[in-house]
């Protein structure tokens, strides 16, 4: 006997495929439904029909016309002859019955022998994708109660709007954890807590932190002289220019312009040009000590600044000989630094020239930038107080006394245009501090 296992959608493709491999006199032993791909993915596969079927001839295809030729099997056809046949239209006609059982019956003599088998077929259904989908859903609606529960737990977006806002800026993480840590005790100390009040507190502690400088002239009976240091193309000729044309037009101070940057010619000309039109004299010195014998013939000038060249060497040596030679308590060297420059790079810089007395930092560019962190690092990690600022390209005009106020302001505003924000274009050393900060600056 052969007895072969057949796949199938249908039992009539079924029935035909047993019918061409064993015969017409085929017995269908067994039947059942089952599904391809396995137990894993069982719910995302198509059911089929598993027909097991046996036959007592040998079917074989014919060499020459392609034509079925059945070889008798050592069985008698006395034996199971009509009885096969009539078993297998009966169990033929069980099977296309839909939604039921059907007992395969005993084959004569032959079939005796083998158990009976029930045949099920079951009736087509949806795959189990709904059941799946279902799950998911129940998954996904418990996930959105969680988040929404976390959500409500979590304190307000204030504190995480304003740390990402000065992270974003340049200003280190830890330093802003404790900064927005210390601004919410004393939010709590003052009194009702809201969102201006948590600015406001903010605001405060990061002023405390940042020193800033008087302005130029001292007024004790000699000229004060200021020296203009810093990289090449920082913005100390258009500095100078910007507070010589300030302290001359608007506050009426005699004022004296001198550069040490020989080595550019247009340098020269441009602060010989600004010099004319400001209407202060202006000279080019070589040495140290002509500028010690020049003050001490004109002792009569209120403010003396001097354009230094950019920074090496020879010109941190230079430096260093002008503050031995000059009155110590007359001079400030006010490092002239860009605003757009990495805290890296300024910290450096800064840190290179901390042996002059009097430093101080003054900054370039503040209009060309959006982002205040660098400032306060370096203002902060290296304690150097902050003296002036340039808002702009305007000469007169567009330079400010820094106030540690103010730069916790641009710290803490909502993102803007910075011709928005640097709303002052002259010098104000009284200028009025937001509400939230109080009177006066830090200064050191």
């Amino acid at each position: 006997m052969k007895v072969k296992t057949f796949h199938a959608l249908t039992m009539q493709d079924a029935m035909r495929d047993i019918k061409e491999e064993l015969g017409p006199d085929a017995i269908i032993l067994s039947a059942k439904e089952v599904r391809e791909g396995g137990r894993i993915l069982q719910a995302f596969n198509r059911p089929v029909l598993e027909v097991m079927a046996a036959s007592d001839q040998d079917v074989q295809r014919s060499p020459q016309g392609g034509k079925k030729v059945q070889h008798a099997s050592p069985v008698k056809p006395s034996d199971a002859g009509s009885d096969s046949a009539q078993t297998f239209q009966q169990t033929l006609q069980g099977m296309l019955k839909p939604n039921c059982e059907t007992t395969t019956p005993t084959v004569g003599k032959r079939s005796a022998s083998l158990k009976p088998s029930f045949v099920h077929v079951k009736p087509k259904r949806l795959p189990h994708l709904h059941t799946v989908m279902n799950e998911l859903g129940r998954l996904l609606e418990d996930l959105s109660r969680v988040d929404s529960r976390s959500i409500g737990s979590q304190p307000s977006p204030m504190p995480v709007l304003l740390r990402h806002s000065l992270i974003e800026q340049g200003m280190n993480p830890s330093t802003v954890d404790l900064l927005l840590k210390e601004a919410r005790k004393a939010e709590q100390a003052d009194g009702p807590r809201d969102d201006k009040s948590l600015r406001c507190a903010l605001q405060r502690e990061i002023a405390k932190r940042v020193r800033t400088s008087e302005p130029l002239p001292n007024g004790k009976g000699y000229p004060s002289i200021g020296l203009l240091i810093g990289p090449s193309g920082a913005g100390k000729t258009a500095a100078v220019a910007k507070l010589a044309s300030h302290y001359r037009l608007e506050q009426r101070r005699s004022v004296a312009l001198i550069t040490f940057d020989t080595y550019r010619e247009t340098a020269v000309e441009q602060l010989r040009r600004y010099a004319k039109v400001v209407g202060v004299p202006f000279a080019c010195a070589l040495s140290a000590r002509q500028v010690h014998e020049g003050l001490r013939r004109h002792t009569q000038v209120d403010l003396v600044l001097i354009d230094m060249p950019g920074i090496g060497p020879r010109d941190l040596a230079l430096a260093q000989e002008l503050q031995r030679l000059l009155p110590k308590e007359a001079v400030t060297t006010h490092l002239v630094l860009q605003a757009t420059t990495r805290e890296q790079e300024l910290c450096r810089i800064t840190r290179r020239l901390s042996d002059l007395p009097q430093l101080r930092l003054l900054f370039t560019k503040l209009d060309e930038t959006e982002s205040f962190g660098a400032i306060f690092e370096v203002a902060h990690q290296t304690d150097v107080p902050l003296s002036y600022w340039s808002i702009g390209r305007r000469v007169p005009g567009d330079i400010e006394v820094a106030s540690s106020e103010r730069l916790a302001t641009f710290l803490t505003a909502e993102r803007c245009a910075p011709s928005q924000m640097l709303v002052n274009r002259s010098v104000q050393s009284s200028e009025a501090a937001p509400a939230c900060m109080g009177a006066g600056s830090h200064h050191g």
